[in-house]
């Protein structure tokens, strides 16, 4: 695993849930913008399967196991951070378009979630982030930055989480956003930190 950073593909096709909306419209701009979620220095990785988590951290030679199983669709390998660290994130957008030279103007959300074992969005990690993309023309790519503190939380369980990137497209002297896409890459938090570290 790079520990620098684990990317999230947006091209996944199961984990990677794409929505187009035709609320504002923006149904046919879906497949001119791409976007891939990475995230930066996790401390170790998860593996999901039928049997459950498996977390590791190969630097500590720490591993441990819970028997918590998500649906089939969110099995596979997946960066892991401990509750009380932080968690970055960037977002790289790219506008795909072969022709015409008009630029997107975008905002970028970000919303952080724990992931319940039957697939849906459950309660918040920390506050939404936003970002404004001014001008994205075709071939161009631009990327932000965010970040999220895992608090420590009676409620938050371990296990998968999600992070749930949206983009709008701004109307030229309209503040409404329609919605073109909303992608999603997993990461997860175990219960309990390793002894001494």
């Amino acid at each position: 695993m790079n520990k620098k950073a684990f990317a999230a593909l947006a091209s996944l096709s199961l984990l990677s849930a794409v929505s187009a909306y035709s609320n504002g419209g923006h149904v046919g701009e879906a497949d001119k913008i791409q976007a891939q979620v990475s995230f930066l220095n996790p401390t170790g990785q998860t593996t999901t399967d039928g049997s459950g988590i498996t977390y590791r951290v190969p630097a500590w030679g720490w591993q441990s196991h819970e028997a918590k199983v998500y649906p089939s669709s969110y099995w596979g390998t997946f960066p892991m951070y401990f509750t009380g660290e932080t968690m970055n994130f960037s977002v790289t957008l790219a506008n795909t378009a072969s022709n015409g030279n008009k630029p997107f103007k975008i905002r970028v959300r970000a919303l952080n979630n724990v992931l319940e074992t039957s697939g849906a969005a459950g309660m918040a990690i920390g506050p939404a982030q936003e970002w404004i993309v001014d001008s994205l023309r075709p071939g161009e790519s631009r990327t932000v930055n965010g970040s999220v503190y895992i608090a420590p939380h009676p409620s938050m369980p371990s296990g998968l989480d999600l992070t749930r990137v949206q983009i709008l497209h701004l109307n030229e002297g309209n503040q409404d956003a329609g919605l073109i896409k909303e992608v999603i890459a997993v990461w997860c938090p175990p219960s309990v930190r390793p002894p001494g570290r």
